[in-house]
């Protein structure tokens, strides 16, 4: 661990993101991250905390009957 091993990263961002990998998740870093569409998480800004292209994909995923969104 590094010097400052009490930090809010160490103690419980690592942590969860462990949690969420040992369950299957897809986890990765964003502490390099670019903002636009094409960017590393598809947002425009750090402000967005929806990712919306990926909920816009779920939610059809698990309603296929429903009509394409209207976007």
């Amino acid at each position: 661990m590094s010097a400052h091993a009490y930090t809010e990263d160490q103690l419980v961002e690592q942590p969860a993101i462990g949690l969420f990998a040992e369950r299957g998740w897809q986890v990765s870093s964003a502490s390099e991250e670019t903002f636009s569409a094409a960017g590393t998480l598809q947002r425009e800004t750090k402000g967005e905390v929806v990712l919306v292209a990926r909920l816009r994909a779920a939610l059809e995923r698990l309603n296929p009957t429903l009509p394409p969104s209207m976007n």
